[in-house]
C-alpha cells in the first residue's frame, strides 16, 4: 500500500487563542498533550495545533508502519533526518529529501 498523509498540525502563535478560533469555526475539540500542543480529538484524520509560531502552511506527517525502516530508506535515497521523537500519538521524524524539501514521517502509537 502506498504511504498516505496520516497526521498534520497547524503552527500557531498562541494555543489558547487558536483553540478559541478554530474550535468554534470547525467544531474541533481539543486535549492538551503538553504546553506546546493541542490534539484535535473529534476528527477523522489525526491533527493538532502546535505552538511553533504562525506558518502559512500546515505541517504534514506521512504515515509509516515502521519509522526506523523509513528513516533508513531516507538515508539510502540520499536524504537526511533529524532525531526521531516520541509523543502520545506515536513516533515521528523530520526528514529532508535529496533536493532540500522537508517532510515528516509518523508511526502511530498502538490503537491509532
Amino acid at each position: 500500500m502506498p504511504t498516505e498523509l496520516g497526521y498534520y498540525t497547524l503552527s500557531v502563535k498562541d494555543l489558547d487563542r487558536a483553540a478559541a478560533f478554530y474550535g468554534p469555526l470547525f467544531g474541533w475539540e481539543f486535549t492538551r498533550e503538553h504546553e506546546t500542543y493541542l490534539h484535535v480529538t473529534n476528527s477523522t484524520l489525526p491533527m493538532g495545533l502546535n505552538a511553533g509560531g504562525p506558518s502559512s502552511q500546515p505541517n504534514l506527517y506521512y504515515k509509516v508502519d515502521d519509522l526506523d525502516a523509513a528513516i533508513a530508506r531516507v538515508h539510502e535515497l540520499g536524504g537526511t533526518t533529524d532525531e526521531p521523537y516520541e509523543s502520545k500519538s506515536g513516533r515521528g521524524c523530520a526528514c529532508t529529501d535529496d533536493q532540500g524539501t522537508v517532510i515528516s514521517l509518523w508511526q502511530p502509537a498502538p490503537g491509532l
